[in-house]
C-alpha cells in the first residue's frame, strides 16, 4: 500500500472521528449549557423539581419520567429549537407545530380549545343544556329574591367573531351553538356581546392572543354597564365619548406558545376609562389573582363578579366606575359567599368555550 493510499485511509478515519466529535458536541450542548440556560418553559407553570431516587422512604419508580421532565424543562436551546421548528412547519405547510394553537389566515392564531364550539363537536346535549339553564335560572331567581340584579355576560370565542380567518379545513357548524341556545332562553337575559363587538370596524381581538384587545374590552365593559344601569338605575360616570388612549405593545399568549424565542408583537391601546384610578383592598399581586377587591370614588354600587381571564381587561373599567367591586376566579363560583350575598349586582362573566364547565 502506497503513501497516498495510507494518507487516504488516515483522512477517512479522521473524517469519521471529526464527524463523531461534532455530533457528540451538538447533542451534548443542551446538557453542558444547562446551568446557564435557566428554565426553558413555554407553559404557565413551575418547572419540574429535582427528581429523587428515594420517594417517601421507598424507591422512586417514576424516576425515569421525572428525570426526563427535569431535563426537558431546562436543557439549553429548547425554546430556540421549538421556535425555529414552528417557523419552518408554518412556512412550508401553513399549519401550527403546537397542538394548542391553530394557525389561521393572514397571521391570525386561534386557540385549539375553541374549535369544538366552531365545528359543533363541543355542543352540549339537550340534557346538559337543560341542566345548565336550570342552574343559571336558579342563581338568577335567588339573586332577585334578595333584591339583586343578576347579569350574564358570555364572551364570544375569537373564531365566533372572526370566522373568516379560520383555516378552511374547519367547517363551521350550521346548528345552534351553546351560546346561541343560551341567548334564546327567555328569562335568562344574557347580554349579547357578539352584536356589539361585530359592529366595530376595527379589530376587537388580538391576532396572536386568545383574548379581546383594549377596544374589545372597552366595548364589552360599556355594554355590561348599560345593563347594570338598566337594572339598578345607577349610572357609571365614565366618559365613553373620550377615545383618548395610550398605545402599548403586547406579545400574545398564542404567539408565545408557537414562537417562544421571538414572539410577534402587536399594538394595543389603554383607553382613558381604563387608566388605573382605583384602590385595591388587601393583598394584590396582579389581575390573575384568585380574589380581588377594589374601591374607588365611582358610583355607589357594590358589584360582585365571577370572571375568567377575559375580565383582566375589564377590571380597570369596573373598578373605576363603581365604589366597591369584588372579582373571583374560584371554581365552582362561590355565589353563596358573603361578597355575593351582600352585593347590589352580580355579574357572571364567562367565555363561550368554558360554558360546559359550569355544569
Amino acid at each position: 500500500m502506497g503513501f497516498s493510499d495510507l494518507f487516504g485511509v488516515g483522512m477517512k478515519k479522521f473524517g469519521y472521528i471529526l464527524y463523531g466529535a461534532v455530533f457528540f458536541a451538538l447533542i451534548s450542548a443542551p446538557l453542558v449549557f444547562m446551568p446557564w440556560a435557566g428554565y426553558q418553559l413555554m407553559e404557565n407553570r413551575p418547572p419540574a423539581p429535582v427528581p429523587g431516587i428515594i420517594n417517601d422512604g421507598s424507591l422512586n419508580l417514576d424516576l425515569p419520567g421525572e428525570v426526563e421532565d427535569y431535563f426537558m424543562d431546562r436543557f439549553a436551546g429548547r425554546v430556540q429549537m421549538v421556535d425555529a421548528y414552528s417557523r419552518v412547519v408554518g412556512s412550508l405547510f401553513g399549519v401550527s407545530a403546537n397542538e394548542k394553537v391553530v394557525m389561521g389566515q393572514d397571521g391570525w392564531l386561534f386557540f385549539q380549545e375553541t374549535v369544538g364550539d366552531y365545528d359543533g363537536s363541543a355542543a352540549l346535549s339537550d340534557e346538559e343544556m337543560d341542566s345548565l339553564i336550570q342552574y343559571l335560572l336558579e342563581i338568577k331567581s335567588a339573586a332577585e329574591e334578595r333584591g339583586q340584579v343578576f347579569i350574564i355576560a358570555i364572551v364570544p370565542n375569537k373564531n365566533t367573531i372572526y370566522s373568516e380567518h379560520m383555516p378552511s379545513r374547519y367547517i363551521r357548524t350550521d346548528r345552534a351553538t351553546n351560546l346561541d341556545r343560551l341567548m334564546a332562553v327567555e328569562g335568562l337575559d344574557c347580554i349579547d356581546l357578539r352584536a356589539a363587538l361585530l359592529t366595530s370596524d376595527q379589530s376587537v381581538y388580538y391576532k396572536t392572543d386568545t383574548h379581546w384587545n383594549g377596544l374589545g374590552a372597552r366595548i364589552a365593559a360599556h355594554e355590561i354597564m348599560l345593563a347594570i344601569e338598566a337594572g339598578t338605575g345607577v349610572r357609571a360616570e365614565l366618559d365613553w365619548d373620550d377615545g383618548s388612549y395610550e398605545e402599548i405593545l403586547i406579545t400574545g399568549d398564542l404567539g408565545r406558545m408557537l414562537y417562544p424565542a421571538n414572539p410577534p408583537e402587536e399594538a394595543d391601546r389603554i383607553f382613558e376609562n381604563a387608566m388605573h384610578r382605583f384602590r385595591t383592598v388587601g393583598r394584590f399581586r396582579s389581575f390573575d389573582d384568585l380574589h380581588i377587591t377594589t374601591e374607588s370614588d365611582g358610583a355607589f354600587l357594590r358589584v360582585a363578579m365571577y370572571r375568567d381571564s377575559f375580565a383582566d381587561a375589564l377590571i380597570p373599567y369596573f373598578s373605576n366606575a363603581y365604589s366597591n367591586v369584588y372579582y373571583t376566579r374560584q371554581t365552582p363560583p362561590p355565589f353563596e359567599s358573603a361578597a355575593f350575598l351582600e352585593a347590589d349586582v352580580i355579574v357572571l362573566q364567562i367565555v363561550e368555550r368554558r360554558l360546559g364547565e359550569m355544569l
